[in-house]
């Protein structure tokens, strides 16, 4: 016997999935989206650009470094995250495609298609098909490439540039995100479409030559918690941090290792290990430390890294001989590998006036080095180049300029 209903039901199932095998609704859209390209030509808000990133931090706080540079600037958070919840506009797909393409054709023209420039973080884009891209081009809008990590790292030339040391050798990403179809679609659209393309640290122009690198922003001032007077501490209560998500590629293990030779010498440290955890949280954590160490395996500091110098913590950390300048040995930084590690800590333990200055220059040696209001300039001049149509390699020269 038949249940009552149950016919209609498969019979509306059947229709809904034929009419989503069949890209009627992307076939009607494609002449829409050709007019409206013709109507949004010439409407970009003027000096503006739109951020598009997984949901973290760093966007968001660009953002505002640029829009005291006096651009309009927003941010596209792609999707949602427990650890950062702040954006401008923030675009969750639905798991149904016909639904996700209306969604994606509904954002695409009242938020991303009135900006002049495009700049996509990790090149994510707001679709996952990247149809909006030649819409992009044909509008005369300019996409930049902001390549942030693995996405763009290639792990059989850095264990061949780089045998003694890298971050893909003890790679806790299975599969490898440098291997997946995702990454290399990414690529080869920022090659395809990118007007321009940066990287965060030095060491990723060994992948992706052409790029220009342009430095991490340090968080805004109002972001930044007064400086804790420090008082004399006991060395039982020594708290060295560690903040990160990615222990294979960070040299967690060693890090851990090394402290734990320590502690068997007899010396009282406390080691915390901050993952999975809110910015805000973190950052909390991070700002009691005595030492923070990080970035031990890839060449060159990251975020985590001048965050902690912000909070006045001195930090440990591993650049490559060919990064190394003046300004970096006479900053709060504290430079080692992970062989000298044990070394380095047992050193600043012993000599706690030593540590005592590193952590006094600390705050005011990154924030010279990241100056927010030069670098957001710098990206500002970058972004108005490209709008005039100056070719990247020029463009690019406003970012050191």
């Amino acid at each position: 016997m038949a249940v009552k209903g149950t016919r209609s039901f498969a019979a509306r199932g059947r229709a809904w999935a034929l009419f989503e095998s069949e890209p009627v609704v992307s076939r009607i859209l494609v002449p829409v989206n050709i007019v409206l390209c013709g109507l949004m030509r010439w409407r970009a808000i003027r000096r503006s650009v739109v951020h598009i990133s997984y949901m973290v931090h760093v966007p968001h706080h660009t953002v505002v470094h640029l829009r005291r540079q006096g651009m309009r600037a927003d941010y596209l958070g792609i999707g949602a995250s427990p650890y950062w919840e702040k954006c401008d506009y923030n675009f969750r797909a639905s798991p149904v495609p016909l639904y996700r393409l209306l969604q994606e054709f509904w954002m695409f023209w009242r938020v991303v298609a009135r900006y002049e420039i495009v700049h996509a973080h990790f090149m994510i884009m707001l679709t996952q098909s990247g149809w909006e891209l030649p819409l992009l081009k044909r509008m005369g809008r300019h996409l930049v490439v902001h390549f942030r990590g693995c996405e763009a790292r290639d792990r059989a030339r850095n264990m061949a540039l780089h045998p003694e040391i890298n971050i893909c050798q003890e790679c806790d990403h299975h599969p490898h995100i440098c291997e997946t179809d995702s990454a290399r679609i990414r690529r080869e659209r920022a090659h395809q479409y990118g007007d321009a393309i940066l990287v965060t640290t030095p060491d990723m122009l060994d992948f992706v030559p052409e790029a220009s690198h342009f430095p991490f922003f340090a968080p805004p001032a109002e972001a930044l918690p007064p400086m804790q007077v420090r008082v004399a501490r006991e060395p039982r209560e020594f708290t060295i941090v560690h903040v990160s998500n990615q222990p294979g590629i960070e040299g967690t293990r060693e890090i851990e290792q090394a402290i734990e030779r320590l502690q068997a010498k007899g010396r009282r440290l406390r080691f915390e290990w901050v993952h999975d955890l809110t910015h805000e949280n973190a950052m909390a954590v991070l700002q009691q430390a005595d030492l923070a160490i990080g970035k031990m395996k890839m060449g060159y500091y990251a975020n985590a890294q001048i965050e902690a110098m912000t909070l006045g913590v001195p930090t440990i950390t591993y650049v490559r001989p060919e990064f190394m300048t003046e300004e970096l040995r006479q900053s709060g930084f504290i430079f080692a590998t992970l062989p000298t590690l044990e070394g380095t800590i047992e050193y600043y333990l012993d000599h706690p006036d030593e540590l005592a200055a590193k952590r006094q220059i600390a705050r005011e040696s990154v924030l010279r080095m990241h100056d927010n209001d030069r670098l957001a300039r710098r990206l500002a001049d970058f972004y108005r180049e490209l709008s005039k149509g100056t070719p990247a390699t020029v463009a690019a020269r406003a970012l050191t300029a």
